[in-house]
């Protein structure tokens, strides 16, 4: 019996590493924060336990909590499911008494969960970045004599949110707000063109899997662009990375590309992986106990809950992954579905923190 303990803050992202643990681990248990109680409803949930602390800000008696808790339940390995239960894992993993994924030191952490930071590493590392910049304020950013080197659209982000809130697109000087609820304020060129994301299994600077891909409106279909590959694999190879990394990029038209922001930990499509073969998951866990590598895919095609809605009727159209995705939302109704209809009824997408 397998049992796996998923540290969580919440129920978007940390739902998909729930499904993703289900499918390698006998029992998954969830620790949860805030609105993580809603993983209770999952049944692959197979214990629901209220965590009284703040991830981002442990305490002893929080370490010892889960310690106890690691060794009443046998758990054989502790998952992270966001970022800030990522960074307590990286800070904090040895002192949990269990094995725990595979995760970056709290140092690289730190350097590529930040925006600004992270736009940094880009330039520093020779990666196509578009020109970014940090205001403490929006009056600041006014006055900035090199303002007007953005140009129109551009965007205005936080520096360490997630899940795209607190991103905006300004299209004109006018669109300039006076002031925003967060700080500092990152602004950064927009690029044109189509989003694309990519993200790898790494150990000790080597990557070990991978999947990217091209979302729209209507469908997430898997790609191979070997220029974000090779970039990719240097910045992985500089910081002797460990774990999950993701990076949102841009592509213009005229294919050169952008990378916007770097996700050092699960993210909120994972499950599509899985669907194509790489449950990551079950793949960082190897790599921790020494099975080694990942199995073989197949090329994924699939279109949005909505347009699938629409060919219910019809399931000779679904591809296999298709129907692979149907029934993960039919495995788990009650959360899953949910889920699919918040995607369908999207009304805007965010593209690594840029606006379509």
């Amino acid at each position: 019996m397998k049992r796996a303990l998923v540290l969580a803050n919440g129920p978007r992202i940390q739902y998909r590493v729930l499904r993703c643990a289900g499918e390698c681990f006998d029992e998954v248990y969830v620790l949860g924060a805030n609105d993580a109680y809603l993983l209770k409803r999952s049944r692959f949930c197979k214990r629901f336990i209220d965590f009284t602390g703040d991830f981002a800000y442990i305490r002893p008696s929080d370490l010892a909590d889960i310690r106890r808790l690691c060794a009443v339940h046998k758990i054989d390995m502790v998952l992270p499911s966001c970022s800030r239960t990522t960074r307590l894992l990286a800070a904090h993993g040895a002192e949990i008494g269990a094995p725990y994924y595979p995760v970056p030191d709290q140092d690289t952490f730190d350097a590529l969960d930040d925006k600004w930071r992270f736009a940094g590493v880009c330039a520093d590392l020779d990666l196509p970045v578009p020109l970014t910049r940090r205001f403490a304020t929006m009056a600041e950013l006014r006055r900035d004599p090199d303002f007007a080197r953005f140009g129109f659209p551009l965007i205005l982000k936080p520096a360490a949110m997630s899940g795209g809130y607190g991103v905006r697109r300004i299209d004109s000087a006018e669109e300039l707000p006076e002031h925003l609820d967060y700080a500092p304020i990152i602004c950064q060129a927009y690029v044109p063109g189509e989003e694309l994301s990519a993200f790898y299994l790494c150990e000790a600077g080597k990557i070990f899997a991978s999947f990217s891909y091209r979302r729209t409106l209507t469908k997430l279909e898997e790609i191979r662009v070997p220029d974000i590959d090779a970039h990719a694999s240097r910045l992985v190879a500089h910081f002797r990375y460990d774990g999950v990394i993701g990076f949102d990029i841009r592509r213009r038209p005229d294919g050169e590309i952008a990378f916007i922001e770097c996700n050092p930990r699960f993210w909120y499509h994972m499950e599509v992986a899985m669907l194509a073969g790489l449950n990551f998951v079950t793949l960082g866990c190897r790599l921790r106990e020494e099975e080694g590598g990942p199995a073989d895919t197949d090329t994924l095609k699939i279109r949005s809950p909505r347009r699938l809605c629409g060919n219910l009727l019809t399931p000779w159209r679904l591809n296999r992954a298709e129907r692979a995705y149907l029934r993960y939302i039919v495995r788990d109704p009650a959360i899953s579905g949910w889920a699919a209809f918040q995607s369908a009824i999207g009304r805007y997408r965010l593209a690594g923190g840029q606006l379509l």
